[in-house]
C-alpha cells in the first residue's frame, strides 16, 4: 500500500504504517480502504524526504511546518516489533530537519521505543508525544484492541518525566460516554503528570456511524444538514460533525485542575514552543479552534 504525506494549514501527515490493528469504531482509516493488519508504507523514507523537500508550502527548521505521524496507522503496534522499529527509523531521519514532530500511538510502548524517542529528541517541543483517550471505563467497547488507557498514559508520563514534550487527545469526545467520565479522565491525567490536552469533536462518515450505532453510543438518525469539519490528515475532506454542550462543561472540570485545553494539537506545539501556530488560526477560523491562549498575538 502507498499514501504520500498529505498537507494541510502548516502540518505535514506522515505514515509509516498502514492500517491499525486496534480498531477504534470512531476510526476514519478503515472506510479509506485501510486494514485492521499493519503494514510498511510504501512511498518510503527517502521519497518522503524528497516529496518534503519539494513541497510548495513546507518550510524547514524549528519554527516552522509542523510533521505529524501517524495519520493512516499506528506508528507503534506493540505487537509487531518490526514495525515499530520502521517507525523508529523514520522518526529519526525526520527529527533531523529539525521541524517540530508530533507521534503518537494507542499501545504502550516498549522501552526501546522510550529510549530512541528520547534519543532522538534535540529541544524541548522538538517531539511531542501523545496518546488519546475517550473513555476509561468503556474504552474496549469503542477501542477493542487497543490497549487500557492507563498503560497508554503511562507511557506519557515517563516521556514526559524524560524531559519530552506530551500531550493527550481526548479525542473524540464522545456524549454518553466521555462527559461521564469527567472526574475520572481528569484524574488519571493530574495522576500522570499531564500539562496539555486536546479535546476534539466526534466526526462521522456511513462507517463510523453504522458503528457507533450498532455498540449503542450513537443515535440511529443524525440531523439533516449536518455541521461539516475539515479532517486535516485527509488533505481538507469533509466530516459530519457530532458536537454537545457537554463538551464545554467538561474542558472546564479539566482547566479547574490546572490542565491547559487546547482544541488543535498544533495549537499545543505552538504554545510549548512560544511561537506561533503556522496554521494561522488566530486570523482564519471558521471552525472556532482558537482558544486565545496568547501565543499568536
Amino acid at each position: 500500500m502507498i499514501r504520500k504525506p498529505d498537507y494541510e494549514r502548516g502540518r505535514v501527515f506522515i505514515s509509516p504504517i498502514l492500517g491499525c490493528n486496534a480498531q477504534c469504531h470512531f476510526c476514519y482509516i478503515y472506510d479509506k480502504g485501510y486494514t485492521t493488519k499493519s503494514v510498511k508504507n510504501g512511498f518510503d523514507i527517502e521519497q518522503v524526504i524528497l516529496y518534503l523537500e519539494s513541497h510548495e508550502y513546507f518550510q524547514l527548521g524549528k519554527d516552522a511546518s509542523i510533521i505529524s505521524i501517524g495519520a493512516w496507522g499506528d506508528p507503534f503496534p506493540k505487537y509487531n516489533k518490526s514495525l515499530c522499529r520502521h517507525s523508529l527509523n523514520w522518526l529519526k531521519r525526520l527529527a533531523d530537519l529539525g521541524n517540530p514532530i508530533q507521534i503518537m500511538s494507542r499501545y504502550e510502548l516498549h522501552q526501546e521505543i522510550l529510549n530512541e524517542i528520547v534519543n532522538v529528541n534535540k529541544y524541548y517541543g522538538h517531539i511531542m508525544y501523545s496518546t488519546s483517550i475517550s473513555s476509561i471505563e468503556n474504552f474496549r467497547v469503542i477501542e477493542p484492541y487497543a490497549d487500557t488507557p492507563n498503560n497508554r498514559l503511562k507511557s506519557v508520563r515517563i516521556l514526559n518525566n524524560a524531559g519530552v514534550a506530551t500531550n493527550v487527545m481526548i479525542k473524540p469526545f464522545i456524549q454518553g460516554v466521555t462527559d461521564l467520565e469527567a472526574n475520572q479522565i481528569a484524574q488519571a491525567l493530574t495522576v500522570n503528570g499531564i500539562r496539555h490536552c486536546v479535546v476534539g469533536d466526534l466526526l462521522l462518515d456511513d462507517t463510523i456511524k453504522g458503528k457507533l450505532f450498532h455498540i449503542g453510543v450513537l443515535a440511529a438518525s443524525t440531523k439533516e444538514n449536518s455541521d461539516k469539519q475539515v479532517l486535516d490528515c485527509t488533505s481538507g475532506e469533509t466530516y459530519e460533525l457530532s458536537t454537545s454542550a457537554e463538551m464545554n462543561e467538561f474542558c472546564n472540570v479539566l482547566s479547574s485542575l490546572g490542565i491547559k485545553v487546547f482544541k488543535k494539537s498544533s495549537c499545543v506545539n505552538s504554545f510549548i514552543l512560544g511561537k506561533p501556530n503556522p496554521a494561522n488560526y488566530i486570523k482564519s477560523d471558521p471552525n472556532g479552534y482558537c482558544i486565545k491562549c496568547g501565543i499568536c498575538e
